[in-house]
């Protein structure tokens, strides 16, 4: 399983360039960072498998306490008819296009559907194996943000919340000076997170480990 820290354990160096800010604005500015360094980055992600019903088309990914997934990276199938091909491609689809008369068969577009649910054209005439990689996000307002990520960039992170913070008009820690200052950091730790997260997709890694979806709804 994922491995979570405690926004208040991360809070220390933040405090002290925000000394009169109350606790609650600090986790609040520190997950509001996570949360668009995830976005921006792509860089946290899960794999979550699972497999079609036959003339099934919408499928629930599931949910967790802590984490979103905000959307699709890639999918792929596994068809389970003895002499198909291997592993085939489920690419992103406009389902406004799709043909709701279409004789079900082995699916080959997919659309993501809020919350945490996506949709196969044409509708699966099989049971098909999935893997589906999806992109996360920490939840608004969580108490528990994911470890994987502050391994490289706690730093830019904690720069994203004081970014924030230092904005805050009217609060006698405001700095709009001094958050220009943790602004290039911060977009210095978001170009670092997407070259990571190239160089990640070239060698075929993931951020997280497995876990199944929900088939059919």
């Amino acid at each position: 399983m994922t491995t979570f820290v405690n926004v208040f354990d991360q809070l220390a160096t933040i405090a002290v360039n925000v000394r009169k800010a109350p606790s609650t604005t600090l986790r609040r500015m520190y997950v509001k960072a996570f949360r668009d360094w995830c976005a921006e980055t792509q860089w946290l992600r899960q794999t979550v498998t699972g497999a079609t019903i036959d003339g099934t088309q919408t499928y629930s990914l599931g949910s967790d306490p802590y984490l979103e997934i905000v959307n699709i990276r890639a999918m792929s199938g596994v068809a389970t008819v003895p002499g198909s091909p291997s592993t085939f491609a489920i690419v992103p689809g406009d389902s406004s296009g799709w043909d709701p008369n279409n004789q079900p068969m082995q699916p080959r577009q997919y659309a993501y559907l809020p919350e945490a649910q996506f949709a196969l054209w044409p509708i699966p005439d099989a049971v098909y194996n999935l893997t589906v990689s999806v992109i996360l996000q920490p939840k608004d307002g969580v108490a528990q943000v994911p470890a994987e990520p502050l391994r490289k960039f706690s730093s830019g992170i904690e720069a994203g919340a004081l970014m924030h913070l230092l904005r805050i008009p009217g609060q006698p820690w405001s700095d709009p000076n001094m958050a220009e200052k943790y602004e290039k950091i911060w977009n210095s730790c978001v170009s670092n997170g997407k070259a990571d997260v190239q160089r990640a997709y070239n060698t075929g890694s993931m951020r997280a480990r497995p876990r199944a979806f929900v088939v059919g709804r």
